[in-house]
């Protein structure tokens, strides 16, 4: 009968998984009747002679019987179990397989039945076919590759015929040799082209233009034989425009007169500045720092105004501010009018002919920014002039030089500007004093310093930043903050240096303020430091990789989803001179002394104030000036 049987026990896990249990399970609730179960070539089942909610018997006995189809003769099988394990059945184990419990229920004698009806099929054969996908509104070539399945002699006519599948027929297709010519109708010789390669024996076709409708299955059928190459087309459609839903202007900031909104930016900003300063310092105070936080600041704003979902939370994180803060851009507006007598801020957007801003962008910029849209133009050379002289006037001739060049693919530059002049409310005295300024290698550098013998400000050493502060009052609400290490050796700059952040910083201004004025012998170097830095590497560090690759910036650019920054810098200009402190920054997106004296005539960092907005307009550190 070609079948073997084997006890349940010897199959494994991973066999009785192809036993059909999930059509034996059918017939659990089923006794004294027939279960048709249909198994494939080689298979192995288990069949249970009774389902589990049949009677029970007692001193019952199992006899199972197999007729086969083949020759209606009737065998009875030697297993007595109450499971009969059938295994790699072939073609002779159809039939009918009946199994019959006899035992006692009670007092009476009761015999049980079961039969299954097993048929053994050839599974089916395997079919392979091309699957080729292309977008919608795309051309679409389906390969014919027949060279093994031809002739050795030449042909002149093509040795294949298409044919389209379509619903229950199958159409044949009538390629056409004009691969210039296209239509609009279905699928006619307008939009299918023969794409012959002969190299390759490649009898394609090129269906024009594919549409979603076009999708379904193709034959080529070889003349003169039965062989038939079938290829499946998908046709996806055209994914949504990648800034769909995402170029609604900024949503509007419900109450913009709040106090707590103010503090929100004020805070994000302290907190900002100190961030930017701990990533440009670096690891080894080398060289001298000076930038304006704000001028950063105010330039990711103005960015952040057209960033759209994960762009706009990555802005937001790094500028330290709640998610979905929609009062953003009106607190920084507020914030540019209360230091407007100390710092004069600009913002500037050029932009290519060729590119589309969104219209609210372009309004909200100039709401907030007071940001005028202005073109590009085709002339590299020129639109360096352009951006240089619009950042000389707004930084009073102090930075003459943002940038060297514009790339001629550059079709976005977002630029800010800040300016700041502030006067001594001490003078120092008219001297032209000279003094020696203590480097890290302990070289003495002669130097022109500022020099009062009776200087009035604020001193304390704070252990927090393990530096001796002074505070010193400028005009228009601001002050100078200079700390100075332990010190002159790196090691103690280095501890002071990493001492800055958030915290320390805010307890600086506290304990600051509390300190009484008092007067002091004060030496500080005449100091003219302009810095230009390239920000991509810090904006990196701060978590805005993506500006680089593939921001989110549909507020700004609705019609683009492949604008990115192709170049961030800032250029900063400070000086200490006997007339005051001033400073001029632009951003483009491209050792306790005795009390009696205060002497920073080694190396310090600088804080410059702003004591009514509570933020810092320039941070740095002279190392050598």
């Amino acid at each position: 009968m070609g079948l073997k049987l084997l006890p349940f026990e010897s199959i494994s896990a991973t066999e009785s998984n192809t036993m059909y249990r999930i059509l034996l399970l059918l017939c659990a609730g089923l006794f004294l009747c027939t279960c048709d179960i249909s198994v494939l070539l080689n298979s192995s089942i288990s069949l249970p002679c009774l389902p589990d909610d049949a009677p029970t018997l007692v001193d019952s006995t199992y006899t199972w019987s197999f007729t086969s189809d083949q020759t209606q003769e009737q065998h009875i099988l030697e297993e007595k179990s109450h499971i009969l394990n059938l295994r790699s059945l072939n073609t002779t184990g159809s039939g009918q397989y009946k199994c019959v419990q006899e035992g006692y229920k009670g007092e009476d004698r009761v015999r049980l039945s079961r039969t299954f009806t097993i048929r053994v099929e050839a599974p089916p054969v395997v079919q392979e076919w091309r699957v080729i996908k292309v977008e919608a509104k795309n051309d679409a070539t389906l390969p014919c590759q027949v060279a093994k399945f031809l002739s050795s002699r030449e042909t002149k006519s093509p040795p294949v015929v298409w044919k389209r599948e379509k619903e229950e027929e199958v159409v044949l297709l009538k390629p056409d040799k004009d691969t210039d010519s296209q239509g609009e109708g279905d699928l006619t010789p307008q939009r299918v082209f023969w794409d012959t390669r002969p190299d390759e024996q490649d009898w394609a076709i090129k269906i024009s233009q594919a549409r979603e409708e076009d999708a379904g299955m193709y034959q080529c059928v070889i003349r003169d034989s039965p062989k038939i190459l079938f290829v499946e087309l998908e046709v996806q459609p055209p994914p949504p425009p990648p800034c769909l839903g995402h170029t609604d202007p900024w949503e509007a900031c419900l109450d913009p007169d709040s106090r707590s909104g103010r503090a929100v930016v004020q805070e994000s900003l302290r907190e900002f500045s100190t961030s930017v300063y701990s990533n440009l310092k670096g690891s080894e105070p080398k060289t001298n720092l000076i930038f304006s936080p704000v001028s950063i600041a105010v330039a990711l704003y103005n960015l952040l105004l057209g960033a759209r979902n994960e762009t706009r939370t990555h802005l937001e994180d790094t500028l330290k501010l709640p998610p979905k803060f929609s009062c953003s851009h009106s607190e920084i507006k507020n914030l540019k009018q209360v230091i407007k007598d100390s710092l004069k801020m600009a913002s500037a957007m050029y932009y290519s002919p060729e590119l589309q801003l969104g219209e609210a962008f372009i309004n909200q910029s100039l709401e907030f920014y007071d940001a005028i849209p202005q073109k590009l133009t085709n002339d590299s050379d020129l639109n360096v002039k352009l951006i240089n002289k619009w950042v000389e006037d707004k930084t009073n001739k102090k930075i003459t030089e943002l940038i060297k060049e514009v790339d001629p693919l550059t079709s976005f530059v977002l630029l800010n500007a800040v300016y700041f002049n502030g006067k001594w409310k001490t003078l120092f005295e008219s001297t032209k004093k000279r003094d020696n300024f203590t480097t890290f290698s302990d070289e003495a550098k002669d130097i022109s310093t500022l020099y009062s013998s009776k200087y009035r400000l604020q001193m304390s050493y704070l252990k927090s930043l393990k530096a001796e502060v002074g505070k010193f009052p400028l005009s228009g609400k601001n002050s100078l903050y200079i700390l100075l290490p332990r010190t002159s050796s790196e090691e103690d700059f280095l501890l002071m240096e990493n001492s800055i952040n958030y915290n320390t910083i805010e307890e600086m201004v506290s304990e600051m303020n509390k300190m009484p004025i008092q007067t002091a012998e004060v030496t500080l170097p005449i100091i003219k430091l302009t810095e230009t830095t390239p920000l991509e590497d810090l904006l990196r560090n701060l978590g805005l990789s993506d500006l680089f690759s593939n921001p989110n910036l549909c507020g700004m650019f609705p019609d683009e989803s492949e604008a990115f920054i192709s170049d961030v810098r800032h250029s900063a200009f400070f000086s200490l001179t006997e007339k005051g402190v001033e400073a001029a920054a632009a951003t483009s997106i491209s050792y306790s002394r005795s009390f009696s004296t205060f002497s920073a005539l080694r190396p310090f960092v600088l804080i410059l104030w702003n004591d009514e907005a509570a933020i810092p307009l320039f941070m740095g550190r002279i190392i050598d000036p």
